[in-house]
């Protein structure tokens, strides 16, 4: 590790093109080199097409009615999301999850925020009837992106340790690997808009908020260590109609499976949905 520190350092020092380019490498990337799992059905569901360019498949619990859309955090895979399934079947949703670009069993290493996005759209589009949609962590950014393009019948927006802004993950981004020098950040910020198109500071879901205009409920651990209660505080602050509830002690994917969070989700889902019964887990 100390020697890919020296080797970074040298690099960004001789070519700082070149080392701005691995220092995004390194922020972009999802998972190990050929760190994907098998490619199996998950207990309860079955597939279904997502015409995407590195996700070509989902996955869906239930057969008929409105949909639930679960969103993964970077990182993970829609396995983390599954603990909420059946709380949702139980309001009677068809309940949808997918593994984002690079994440899970579909393609890719290093991804872009915007990836992401994307493919939230494409599945959005592809599903149709989408009345709920409950994220985790960076996935709340990829979700309000992905509603600025896509004309969805959401009616209500669950957000679990959500991030409010690209800029604050990489601010406090802490890589092991590499030297990171503010003339490194900047170079990782101007790569990213390179790859995506789009400026860092686009991903701001208090900018990409204002215009969603469905009730949502944040949730979030006040002493989550990888992404900062305040986040949640900055969203509630400035979307319009978010209930932010504090979560203590489950820290930033404990939330997932949390009791307290899968009965304020229903509440919350009901409310907001007239669904308030169907056929269980």
């Amino acid at each position: 590790m100390r020697a890919r520190r020296l080797a970074h350092t040298v690099v960004n020092a001789v070519a700082p093109g070149v080392g701005g380019r691995w220092a995004t490498d390194v922020f972009s990337r999802t998972r190990a080199p050929r760190a994907r799992p098998d490619k199996v059905l998950p207990l309860g569901a079955r597939s279904f097409p997502i015409d995407d360019r590195c996700v070509d498949s989902g996955y869906l619990w239930g057969d008929g009615g409105p949909v639930a859309l679960l969103v993964h955090g970077w990182g993970a895979n829609s396995s983390s999301m599954q603990p909420l399934v059946p709380t949702l079947r139980g309001l009677g949703f068809t309940v949808a999850a997918f593994d984002a670009p690079g994440h899970g069993v579909s393609t890719g290493t290093r991804v872009t925020v915007k990836d992401f996005a994307d493919t939230v759209g494409e599945v959005l589009r592809t599903l149709g009837d989408v009345r709920v949609i409950v994220a985790h962590s960076l996935g709340s950014l990829a979700v309000a992106g992905a509603l600025t393009t896509v004309d969805a019948p959401v009616r209500c927006m669950v957000l679990l340790a959500p991030a409010s802004t690209l800029a604050g993950v990489i601010e406090r981004w802490t890589p092991t690997e590499i030297t990171l020098t503010r003339s490194t950040v900047d170079k990782v910020y101007r790569e990213l808009h390179r790859r995506s198109g789009v400026p860092v500071e686009h991903w701001d879901f208090p900018e990409l908020g204002a215009g969603i205009g469905r009730p949502i409920l944040a949730m979030h651990d006040p002493a989550d260590r990888v992404v900062p209660f305040s986040d949640a505080k900055e969203i509630a602050a400035a979307v319009p109609d978010v209930r932010l509830v504090p979560v203590p002690e489950r820290g930033h994917t404990g939330i997932l499976m949390a009791p307290e969070v899968k009965s304020a989700i229903s509440a919350f889902v009901a409310e907001h949905t007239g669904q308030t019964e169907g056929v269980g887990s």
